[in-house]
């Protein structure tokens, strides 16, 4: 997860020149709609920024599209993403080319209301409503309680586990329960693992369609709701053999830890940006990460060597059974599966609980389309944002891996994909308040010594004052 530095150097120059914006009423793209009608036929060509080059395909090909339905023509323009939002400023002030809609992660949005560079929504409950998007995908383009950007794709981190090796280890379960034996009674799981290994076939008094259904329940069973569960299966169940990892995760990177903690941490509120409400430090945050440091020593990863790259990999080669990934780990295996490289099955579920008292949010990234406030082609700029978030979106996963955030509540769970939409609904979207743009740094940080040893309860108590002095 990129995070940004030079949010203070922006923060001064705009308290002085963006201001202004920041204490009037945020512009609509009703209001910039008011042009004369000679100007509305020049409205020919509008510019799109983004910053992600996956999407200039998707991009282009809705241009095109867009061109022949509408006769508006779209320039899409990449570009780097280091002062992005200052860019953009600079363009509409200074009168050079700028955007008439960008793409912009939903955390930005309060410094694209500062820069005056946001305009909301011409009719907003037209496509923007809980039918069409989960309520924290509209929390997240939401500022100062008004609807600010269009959701368009999202990111969020998920359970990964490999399907063949769980089914196995379920089909050594009930084996072990059909001739009254336990592995505690047994003693040695490993041993015990190596004697099954020679069954096969379906047990006696059953067929193979009810066996194959007890299996399929047996490791639906198996898929763990807390890190208990986890633990619990790693003291009582052999490795299937190839299998090197029963949980494997980047204990580097805050994406993929914050979910212990999740639940129970609150910086902005609903919709990120309300500087009065912050929770880091409390009773509950110091017990999960008392847990989570617990579990340095039963896994041993070293904090130093993790990134999340070497641990999906281990996953890919099939010796990780459990791993928590993000949504490019889908698209990833997909081709793998395609092309014959993956030789097992996969399965998505819901971040695990740190214990049965403690529940798990993992965090998300929401990635919006953002109006210019300063354009002139509002309406034109509208219509493509709608027609990028609403017409094209079937094919948005399929041509730049993107999950995109619009589908109904009411649709069913079909693939991998669809339960991790589920995940996004429940998941905790990034805060907005520029103020605390490094508090994703400094929580990393947090958990990187907490995981190496330092006093959990210390560290957050730390980090809860910092914040809060900032905030002042």
């Amino acid at each position: 997860m990129r995070i940004k530095t030079y949010t203070f150097i922006f923060l001064t120059l705009f308290l002085l020149g963006g201001l202004y914006y920041a204490l009037q009423p945020l512009r609509t793209a009703e209001e910039s709609r008011q042009v004369p009608p000679e100007a509305q036929k020049e409205m020919e060509t509008i510019i799109m920024w983004y910053t992600d080059a996956a999407l200039t395909d998707y991009i282009d090909s809705a241009a095109r599209l867009f061109y022949e339905a509408e006769g508006v023509r779209v320039e899409p323009v990449l570009k780097s993403g280091l002062e992005y939002v200052e860019e953009i400023h600079e363009a509409a002030i200074s009168g050079g080319s700028m955007p008439d809609l960008y793409l912009i992660g939903s955390d930005s949005l309060e410094k694209a209301a500062m820069a005056g560079v946001a305009a909301a929504p011409a009719d907003p409950e037209h496509i923007l409503n809980d039918f069409n998007f989960p309520s924290n995908a509209l929390d997240a383009v939401t500022y100062r309680g008004q609807v600010l950007a269009y959701p368009f794709y999202f990111d969020t981190a998920f359970l990964l586990y490999n399907q063949s090796y769980l089914s196995q280890m379920a089909e050594s379960s009930l084996r072990s329960e059909l001739a009254g034996q336990s592995p505690e009674e047994e003693g040695d799981v490993d041993q015990a693992m190596e004697n099954r290994v020679e069954e096969s076939g379906v047990p006696e008094g059953l067929d193979e369609e009810r066996w194959q259904e007890m299996i399929a329940q047996r490791t639906q069973e198996m898929i763990p709701s807390s890190i208990e569960d986890i633990l619990k299966l790693a003291s009582e169940q052999a490795a299937p053999e190839g299998m090197e990892n029963v949980f494997l995760w980047d204990v580097s990177d805050i994406y993929y830890n914050y979910f212990f903690t999740g639940a129970y941490m609150d910086v902005g509120g609903s919709y990120g940006d309300d500087p009065k409400i912050l929770k880091i430090c409390n009773e509950d945050t110091v017990q999960c990460m008392t847990v989570y440091q617990g579990l340095h020593e039963f896994f041993s990863i070293d904090s130093r060597e993790s990134s999340y790259e070497s641990v999906l990999q281990e996953f890919l080669d099939g010796k990780t059974l459990f791993t928590i990934a993000t949504t490019d780990a889908l698209a990833t295996l997909n081709r793998m599966c395609e092309s014959g490289e993956f030789h097992y099955g996969y399965g998505v579920a819901a971040l695990p609980g740190v214990d049965n008292a403690h529940e798990a949010k993992g965090l998300s990234a929401t990635s919006c389309i953002a109006v210019n406030a300063y354009t002139e082609h509002a309406q034109a700029a509208d219509l493509f944002a709608e027609y990028l978030m609403y017409e094209l979106t079937d094919t948005l996963y399929e041509r730049a891996g993107k999950l995109p955030c619009i589908g109904s509540a009411a649709e069913g769970i079909r693939s991998a994909e669809d339960v991790v939409r589920m995940i996004y609904r429940d998941s905790v979207p990034l805060p907005k308040l520029i103020r605390l743009s490094n508090f994703w740094v400094e929580l990393e940080q947090a958990y990187i010594r907490v995981w190496d040893g330092a006093d959990p309860q210390a560290e957050l108590e730390e980090l809860d004052a910092q914040m809060r002095a900032q905030l002042k």
